[in-house]
């Protein structure tokens, strides 16, 4: 037996160089197939496809080339090397589809002469081979090592001759074929299949380390050096990506600019931005505590280096609810800057555009225009339409607006009321600015106020609302005597000289009392110091004029100014309010609460929109609120029978 099986393998060396040309031949062409598909990573599934039709293909040709021999009992054919490395590098696809090629090629070759033999032997190593795969997927290719060049050539030596006895045990091959296929495949396997493993494994090796590399090198061209964030490239192709993904889809782009960057930077040191861009980027697309809803897909990269880029898929700026969120974002963020840093406040500016016409422009120019769009507002709250052409369009258009409302007085407000929690009785209402454009789309109150600041027509456009709202004051009979509207005011109007004297005057002219009207201030528009705002807030103070300090905590001074000015009313954002869910927010408002009280104000909390937040609430103290949770935003004519529903 011995001596057949020797003198098989030494018949066999002749045919080495044949089979060796072969192999090299299938190198070459899986060589050939990751040249050509070097776009496509080498762990992609489309190669399990790939490696099986290469295999596959080489196996059909390899039956012609060996033909005259096909007859015989053994042929010089490297048959079951392609097999077993199809399964191991392909899984059950490339196997598949290289046992049905080479079996193709064998039948209409050889024809049905010990076809079924074949058959079995080739169903038996493919197998093998398959069952390797599992194997082989838990080695990285950059990893791969002699060691597993030896373990994949043992399971291959071990299966072909595996194959052969078990054909022979089925009776389907006699003794001498099988002791001479035994000599043939043993040289077979050390001369021929061990190399043809190796080279596989070295080209693989070489391959996937070079694609590392040319990723690595990708990625730190699209990573901030100094953040570790995203860079602008990176959000260029992230924007062109899902725009080509879902080009029916809104998406929005929001970038978030440190104003006060350079001050910043000199108190707490030239490296501050390096590692407060990457807390606050965690801030916002945090997960589950992110400002921004995990639904809403908020990628951060850095834009600049005084700018942070967020995008958000399937969200529209058009639409006034999400409006809402970029206001509530600047909230939160304003809030979260002062919380983290000792010295100077960092002061954001936000712009925001909607991404639903970039499939058919170019997205360089498009960021680049809304840097530019930017860099020229001063307002801290913008939403930029697509193009700087638009831009000016639209703000010419707005001022008009703003023109118009002065000249008749008739600004368009809606009115938020505010209830006392325990019973829903109604205290008042907040004058709010709701303005559409010539397509009836919202327009962001910010971006308004933004327009009517740039070309000087705030404190008119603030004096209309103020003879609006008193004029509604006018025809509120049969209510509560404490009952008081609320406007909002900036800092433009208490800087002009007898604003407070014109309030008053407006007042005793309407025949109004004076505790009807309620001025909330903003801690957003930072109450410069002078006599004139002094003498303004000092007249409104000895008229009986209510005064309200908005949006508590989240703007320039918040006790300096409780401290300097008496406030009546002092309110809470609706950013904090949402996430009370969060013990430091609760504190915070708790330590809100007790500010005001101390001072003698009442806290009013707004943006209540659960039964669950309005009973916390209640709990700590707090009596005011307003919210979705009592009523959206309403017209004049609905505040006196929404009162009487309470």
């Amino acid at each position: 037996m011995m001596e057949t099986i020797v003198a098989q393998a030494a018949a066999s060396v002749a045919e080495l160089p044949f089979l060796l040309l072969q192999a090299a031949a299938v190198v070459g062409m899986i060589s050939m197939l990751i040249l050509l598909r070097r776009n496509i990573a080498l762990e992609d599934p489309r190669y399990k496809i790939y490696y099986g039709i290469v295999f596959g293909v080489a196996g059909f040709l390899l039956t012609l080339l060996v033909s005259e021999f096909i007859k015989l009992p053994s042929k010089p054919y490297i048959r079951s090397d392609l097999l077993f490395l199809a399964g191991v590098l392909g899984s059950w696809q490339g196997g598949l589809i290289t046992l049905v090629l080479v079996a193709a090629g064998r039948l209409i070759i050889g024809g049905p002469v010990l076809f079924f033999s074949a058959l079995q032997d080739m169903a038996v190593v493919s197998t093998c081979g398959i069952l390797m795969y599992g194997w082989m997927r838990r080695r990285r290719l950059t990893d791969l090592k002699a060691g597993d060049v030896v373990t994949v050539f043992a399971a291959r030596f071990v299966c072909v001759l595996f194959a052969i006895y078990l054909s022979y045990l089925l009776g389907l091959v006699d003794q001498a074929l099988f002791f001479s296929a035994v000599g043939r495949r043993t040289l077979g396997a050390v001369a021929v299949g061990l190399p043809m493993i190796a080279c596989l494994f070295i080209l693989l090796r070489s391959e996937a380390g070079a694609r590392e590399e040319q990723k690595k090198r990708e990625a730190a061209a699209r990573t901030d050096p100094l953040t570790g964030l995203p860079n602008r490239r990176a959000l260029k192709d992230h924007i062109e990506t899902i725009m080509l993904q879902a080009p029916a889809v809104p998406h929005a782009l929001v970038l978030i600019e440190i104003v006060n960057i350079a001050d910043v930077a000199a108190y707490e040191g030239e490296d501050w931005g390096d590692h407060f861009w990457p807390r606050l980027a965690q801030e916002i697309c945090g997960g589950n505590d992110g400002l921004l809803s995990s639904a809403d897909m908020p990628a951060c990269f850095m834009f600049g280096d005084t700018t942070l880029a967020i995008v958000m898929q399937g969200v529209s700026l058009e639409k006034s609810e999400n409006a809402r969120l970029i206001m509530r974002l600047h909230d939160g963020l304003s809030a979260y800057s002062r919380a983290a840093a000792a010295g100077p406040v960092p002061h954001l500016k936000i712009g925001g555009a909607n991404l639903d016409v970039l499939s058919q422009r170019n997205v360089a120019s498009f960021l680049r225009h809304l840097s530019l769009a930017l860099a020229g507002s001063d307002h801290p709250i913008q939403i930029f339409p697509f193009s700087l052409a638009e831009k000016a369009t639209r703000d010419e258009d707005v001022r008009r607006m703003l023109v118009d409302w002065i000249e008749t007085g008739r600004p368009p407000i809606l009115y938020q009321p505010k209830f006392e929690m325990c019973n829903r009785r109604m205290i008042g209402a907040e004058a709010l600015l709701r303005a559409t454009d010539g397509r009836g789309q919202a327009l962001s109150p910010y971006y308004v106020l933004e327009i009517a600041q740039r070309h000087r027509l705030l404190a008119d456009f603030e004096w209309a609302t103020v003879e609006a709202v008193v004029r509604d004051l006018c025809n509120l009979r049969g209510l509560d005597e404490d009952f008081h509207l609320s406007v909002n005011i900036s800092a433009s109007s208490f800087a002009s000289d007898r604003f407070a004297d014109r309030v008053v005057t407006l007042l005793n002219r309407m025949a109004v009392p004076t505790h009807r009207l309620s001025i909330e201030v903003t801690e957003m528009s930072k109450i410069p110091t002078n006599d004139v705002v002094q003498r303004n807030f000092d007249t409104l103070v000895a008229a009986g004029v209510r005064l309200a300090l908005d949006d508590f905590g989240t703007g320039y001074a918040a006790l300096t100014l409780l401290a300097r000015f008496p406030f009546e009313e002092v309110k809470i954002d609706h950013w904090m309010t949402s996430r009370m869910d969060q013990a430091r927010f609760r504190e915070a408002i708790a330590l809100a609460f007790e500010s005001a009280e101390r001072y003698g104000a009442k806290l009013v909390t707004e943006g209540i929109e659960t039964e669950e937040q309005s009973k916390l609430l209640m709990q700590m103290g707090i009596r005011f609120g307003q919210g979705y949770l009592y009523s959206h935003a309403v017209p004049f004519d609905r505040l006196k029978p929404l009162s009487q529903v309470a």
